[in-house]
């Protein structure tokens, strides 16, 4: 049985991993070329402990509802239980791209070229957009077209905020747009409102996080003391009608903490360049 309910694990655990690599696949390919290392090894590692706890309840059970509950749980839980780093780094890159666009326009007012503007400005960017600021700078010396180098770069980045800045930029490089340091200067404070806009929200959307881990505590330590204490509370669940009702529990409990989570989400603006790597037309 304990063999059993282990070969359940690990094939759950690769079915987990295989879905979710699956789901992230629409994102940049530049971006996920960029981070496939990193995150490939992060969802082994969750798909892995994922499949070790479902073998663990389902050995200690006997229940096979129980052992894919508690794999799809330990699998996805952790990111909705922690810290919110996705809008962290949102407000970061936003940050960034502001500091970058006023940096660039400083530097475009001491006469110097575009071209060179950006170039400069790659030394004292941000860590959140040095990497794709950099190959933009790389591609351009390189002989790279600078507005494809700027499309690139936004694909790379897949930020409505630095859509703004770039559309800036490939007017001032097709058109020889006037006074780009005023434009570039105002879209860096427009970006600084955007961020301080997001790190209000984000404050807020904390409330609803904390909620939904006191909801999630609560359900698991009372499963937990009634399995461990008023077993005969839960006997009636290891009959075949039994697991079909904990497995009717279990996906309107995750549907529900699903919603939670959406809730809590803040929808992003619109990208104005919706495809940054082909030319004007």
């Amino acid at each position: 049985m304990v063999a059993l309910f282990a070969l359940l694990g690990a094939g759950l655990g690769a079915a987990i991993l295989l879905a979710t690599t699956g789901l992230r696949a629409t994102a940049a390919a530049t971006a996920w070329t960029v981070r496939r290392p990193r995150l490939t090894a992060g969802l082994f590692r969750r798909a892995a402990t994922a499949g070790a706890a479902g073998a663990v309840v389902g050995a200690i059970t006997g229940w096979p509802v129980a052992a894919v509950l508690a794999a799809i749980a330990v699998h996805t839980l952790p990111p909705v239980l922690g810290p919110d780093h996705a809008a962290a780094s949102q407000v970061a890159r936003i940050e960034a791209i502001a500091a970058w666009a006023e940096d660039l326009a400083a530097t475009l007012r001491s006469a110097a070229g575009l071209e060179q503007a950006i170039s400069h400005t790659v030394q004292v960017a941000s860590p959140a957009i040095r990497g794709p600021l950099t190959t933009l700078a790389v591609a351009h010396r390189t002989g790279t077209r600078l507005p494809e180098a700027l499309r690139t770069f936004a694909n790379d980045l897949a930020d409505p905020t630095a859509d703004l800045v770039v559309h800036v930029l490939l007017q001032a490089a097709q058109h020889q747009a006037a006074d780009l340091s005023t434009s570039l200067a105002g879209v860096g404070r427009t970006a600084r409102r955007h961020a301080a806009t997001r790190l209000r929200i984000a404050t807020g959307r904390a409330r609803t996080r904390a909620a939904t881990r006191i909801v999630i505590i609560v359900v698991l330590a009372t499963t937990l003391g009634m399995f461990l204490f008023a077993d005969a509370f839960l006997s009636p669940y290891g009959t075949g009608t039994g697991q079909v009702v904990l497995a009717a529990f279990g996906g309107l409990f995750g549907a529900s903490l699903m919603w939670m989570v959406r809730i809590g989400r803040i929808p992003d603006l619109p990208r104005i360049l919706t495809n940054p790597i082909e030319g004007p037309r």
